[in-house]
């Protein structure tokens, strides 16, 4: 049976294109010959085109619900990020993205979603309430949520891998007191009601690595708000609490947290890369000005966000039914808080 990639392969374009262009879809910009030839070409293979015709029902369009407030995205640059990639690849494949959920601003109940094309799930959102935007549209893309077990497409930074990966390079340089400074994990529903818990990516991957290298003794483990503040706050009393025993290195969830814990060290007077190595993820532009510079992992938060709209874009068109996960690398990026002897390749 010719199907609609056998077309795609002859006519030299892309399998969304042929989709859109013999769904006659006003939206998409394509030149008159490669119309006229992606046409040609269905006609010679015998593609029944009245076939595809259900997808006009469906409205070229993406609803992008988030946990992550308006306020707090313009403040944190991976969101910043990733919703510009959203934006980004949206537009260039002329799909529209104009019903946006915060959470956090105006907790709703979802109505109507069914009658979008698909739906991008971007943060940490209770298993129940995924459950509840299946049975309104089964078209679902989930971001940075890697736990959830439904049969959905996922798109998320392989953090865990590289968290394992910098406790490995502390434990190869000599440091087993290491410490956890992080966020709890806040799971959000359709109301905006949150679940707190302890179980986020980083601080479970800190905890497995401790017991399964018999460093239970020296598991030194604060969590608290993704803030600077909160980073601050929580190093303080990690110092106070272990004055005869400081960790030499401390694994740090993000940027923002990080930045606290440079003020809390700074005013004790220790010295950042010699009495304590940190490192920390995100890599945002506000560490640049840190001194010693801060070891960060990158995270590729744009090509996330494009990634996902590709995903919602090839469920729009019934490219596919089977649900695909897809995983970003992370790269840690060596500056004077840690450089290790044995570097990562």
């Amino acid at each position: 049976m010719v199907g609609i990639r056998d077309v795609a392969r002859k006519a030299n374009v892309s399998p969304t294109t042929v989709s859109r262009v013999l769904n006659e879809d006003k939206t998409i910009n394509v030149a008159d010959q490669t119309r006229d030839r992606i046409f040609a070409v269905a006609a010679s293979l015998n593609y029944d085109i009245n076939k595809r015709k259900y997808v006009k029902k469906r409205l070229p369009s993406i609803g992008v619900i988030s946990t992550i407030s308006k306020a707090s995205e313009e403040q944190d640059s991976y969101y910043k990020e990733l919703r510009a990639g959203l934006e980004e690849e949206a537009s260039r494949l002329h799909i529209g993205m104009n019903r946006i959920y915060n959470l956090s601003d105006n907790p709703t109940e979802w109505k109507d979603l069914d009658q979008l094309g698909a739906i991008i799930v971007v943060g940490t959102v209770t298993k129940q309430s995924i459950s509840d935007l299946l049975k309104q549209n089964k078209h679902l893309v989930v971001v940075d949520n890697p736990d959830i077990q439904q049969e959905v497409d996922m798109v998320y930074a392989d953090l865990e891998r590289m968290t394992n990966s910098v406790l490995e390079l502390f434990l190869e340089n000599g440091h087993q007191r290491i410490a956890y400074i992080g966020g709890y994990q806040v799971d959000m529903d359709e109301f905006g009601g949150k679940t707190i818990t302890e179980n986020e990516k980083r601080s479970r991957a800190y905890l497995h690595f401790m017991r399964d290298h018999h460093l239970e003794s020296h598991i030194t483990h604060y969590l608290g708000e993704w803030t600077e503040e909160s980073g601050e706050r929580l190093a303080s009393e990690l110092l106070a609490d272990n004055k005869t025993n400081l960790p030499t290195a401390i694994l740090i969830g993000s940027d923002p947290i990080a930045l606290g814990v440079y003020k809390a060290l700074e005013k004790q007077e220790l010295q950042i890369g010699k009495d304590i190595v940190l490192v920390s993820f995100d890599n945002i532009e506000a560490i640049s000005t840190l001194s010693p510079g801060l070891t960060s992992v990158a995270i590729s938060a744009k090509a996330i966000g494009k990634s996902a709209v590709r995903l919602a874009v090839e469920r729009i068109d019934h490219l596919r039914e089977e649900p695909i996960i897809v995983t970003y690398p992370t790269r840690l990026i060596i500056r004077e808080s840690f450089i290790p002897q044995t570097k990562q390749t």
